[in-house]
């Protein structure tokens, strides 16, 4: 009975601690994003090592695009979901996703405007240490959700974002149409 007990309380201890937003995931599988993708640790240290092999070898081309491994240190995984197009659902809900994930313990932590993208980033702490992040980004052409697992540098948060759902230049989102 005591290693039941104790199988019991280490699991719910381990889902409890997920620093990544239900509400998000709730709102994933309600709303259908037109692009998502996954980012776990070991995949974001391969892009790093990908982009300055390539940059050694290209340096010119290169030479705008962001150090993928600088703004990667600490993130531990990283769930990405765009909504474009007809995907896109009503403004409303977002603003009522917002409320559920600020429910869940999340708070403010930085509002920006960069190259026409509204972004929200939010934190959730436990203790004195961030548990997780979520960043919303509003562009012209919809919305886009980050939802970060691990200690990253908050610039290198903004960054990250702005990297991934730029409107111009070299992005993440162009990269993977």
């Amino acid at each position: 009975m005591k290693k039941l007990l104790v199988l019991v309380i280490f699991c719910s201890l381990a889902y409890s601690v997920n620093g990544q937003s239900r509400s998000v995931e709730r709102f994933r599988k309600e709303h259908q994003p037109s692009l998502k993708m996954f980012f776990y640790k070991s995949t974001l240290k391969m892009y790093a090592r990908l982009q300055m092999g390539l940059q050694q070898e290209f340096s010119s081309d290169l030479d705008e695009m962001p150090q993928i491994s600088e703004m990667i240190n600490g993130i531990e995984k990283i769930k990405f979901f765009n909504y474009e197009g007809s995907e896109i659902p009503e403004s409303q809900l977002f603003t009522q996703l917002s409320e559920d994930i600020h429910a869940e313990g999340y708070e403010d932590l930085i509002t920006a405007r960069m190259e026409g993208n509204n972004m929200t980033v939010m934190m959730k702490e436990k203790g004195d240490k961030p548990e997780g992040f979520v960043v919303f980004i509003q562009s012209s052409t919809g919305y886009s959700i980050l939802d970060i697992e691990g200690y990253p540098d908050v610039n290198k948060i903004l960054e990250l974002s702005q990297f991934v759902g730029s409107a111009g230049g070299m992005s993440l989102v162009e990269t993977f149409r």
